[in-house]
């Protein structure tokens, strides 16, 4: 108990409670489609850019497939995971078939998140034309003082359009009607200016990947746009001080005044971003949080669920997702601010992992995401009181263990000012 009275200082308002050989490539002109796959509209069309919401892995591989089949100039993939599998193999098709006909394709992939590929995969890319390389190769990493940071962002440039989101190469990801498990994930395709600022950071990061930075001593580097763009920002973060992707959301929290609603796989807040919660609730902000029903770090969810009760008696609303497995990580603010990314809000996001994440300012958009985390909600169980206090006496013991991992890994974090915004670094 002592953990739950360190990360949950403010008082409890007992008036609120909580309610409720391969496999064939992505069918593209099925992107979208199934008997519950959500289907990806249009592009929204901001102040500079055109954004389009993918709701789901259908949309996601239907869309990025087709747009790695019609490059001309480049396709660079910058990846946490990438799995010698049948998504695998099949976007290495399309890949290597780029590259074939001329487009310079380059995969950036994390050897620590993709552990399970043997060499000889990679190997092979490359003789098919594909530019290869692993994100501060785990032995070099170690000869220059330490295994972290590990690059969990994903940033995918394909000639003028971008993209980001929680998704990466497996057959997780792979819909189960062609053989993979059916993860729950959500990108964002960009078009515009910002795409250049995408292109910015892929050649930032593939220039990091053998530790010696810029040249400059194998510093690493944050990168945000700040104020350059009036419809979205894009910020790209290290584990460092500034923790940017961090202070974007403590700000947003911070201003709050209709709802926060946060959808994300891993989520155990750290204590900064637990507070500004709890006093958003306190004001009377409709704090809504998607959880994992099932979940592929269960430490993660144990943890959290040993709060489980406390965020509803701060007013939180919570529900765990019941569909599939849900991988996704975006939020959404009043009505003016949302964000799609990388970011599991834990932790381990600001001590350990490059992270990415777009946020946007559009209403439009903002309230096509806002559809989507409906959509999500209905097809999740609210978390309840009775349902917490029936589970297993061994299960909640798990729980707090976990809690206490967690809660000693979350008292390390320095937590960033969130005074300012900061622009490309």
């Amino acid at each position: 108990m002592i953990f739950r009275d360190r990360r949950l200082q403010g008082p409890v308002d007992d008036g609120r409670s909580a309610t409720a050989p391969g496999v064939p490539p992505v069918d593209h002109a099925a992107a979208g489609a199934g008997d519950d796959a959500p289907k990806a509209a249009g592009p929204v069309r901001t102040a500079e850019h055109a954004l389009t919401l993918l709701p789901g892995m259908e949309a996601v591989l239907g869309s990025i497939f087709r747009d790695v089949d019609r490059a001309e100039r480049c396709v660079d993939i910058e990846t946490y995971i990438y799995r010698d599998d049948r998504l695998g193999r099949s976007f290495a098709d399309v890949m290597g078939r780029a590259a074939a006909r001329g487009v310079r394709a380059r995969l950036l992939y994390d050897p620590l998140g993709s552990h399970e590929t043997d060499a000889p995969f990679f190997d092979d890319l490359r003789r098919r034309g594909v530019e290869v390389r692993a994100y501060r190769p785990i032995a070099v990493a170690l000869g220059r003082g330490g295994l972290l940071p590990r690059d969990h962002s994903r940033v995918i440039v394909i000639d003028d359009v971008a993209y980001t989101g929680g998704a990466a190469w497996g057959d997780e990801w792979l819909p189960e009607r062609r053989g993979g498990e059916g993860w729950h994930d959500v990108c964002l395709r960009v078009e515009g200016p910002c795409v250049g600022d995408f292109a910015y950071l892929f050649e930032q990061r593939w220039r990091e990947a053998d530790g010696d930075g810029d040249g400059d001593g194998g510093r690493l580097r944050d990168y945000a746009t700040g104020r350059k763009y009036p419809d979205l920002e894009l910020v790209a973060d290290t584990p460092d001080d500034n923790a940017r992707v961090y202070a974007r959301y403590r700000e947003a929290i911070r201003r709050a005044r209709e709802r926060v609603w946060i959808e994300n796989a891993y989520f155990f807040p750290p204590s900064g971003m637990l507070e500004d919660l709890v006093d958003a609730a306190r004001r009377g902000v409709d704090v809504q949080v998607i959880l994992p029903g099932a979940t592929d770090l269960p430490i993660i969810q144990r943890a959290a669920r040993a709060e489980h009760a406390a965020w509803l008696d701060r007013g939180f609303k919570l529900f765990e997702y019941q569909r599939d497995t849900m991988h996704s990580k975006f939020a959404l603010v009043d009505g003016d601010w949302c964000t799609i990314g990388t970011f599991n809000a834990n932790p381990s996001s600001l001590t350990a992992v490059n992270e990415v994440n777009l946020f946007v300012f559009d209403p439009a958009f903002v309230a096509r995401v806002a559809d989507l985390f409906a959509r999500d909600r209905a097809g999740s169980r609210p978390v309840t009181r009775d349902a917490l206090a029936a589970r297993p006496l061994l299960g909640k013991a798990a729980d707090w263990l976990a809690h206490g991992a967690l809660s000693a890994l979350d008292a390390l974090v320095k937590h960033p000012r969130t005074d300012g915004r900061g622009g490309g670094i």
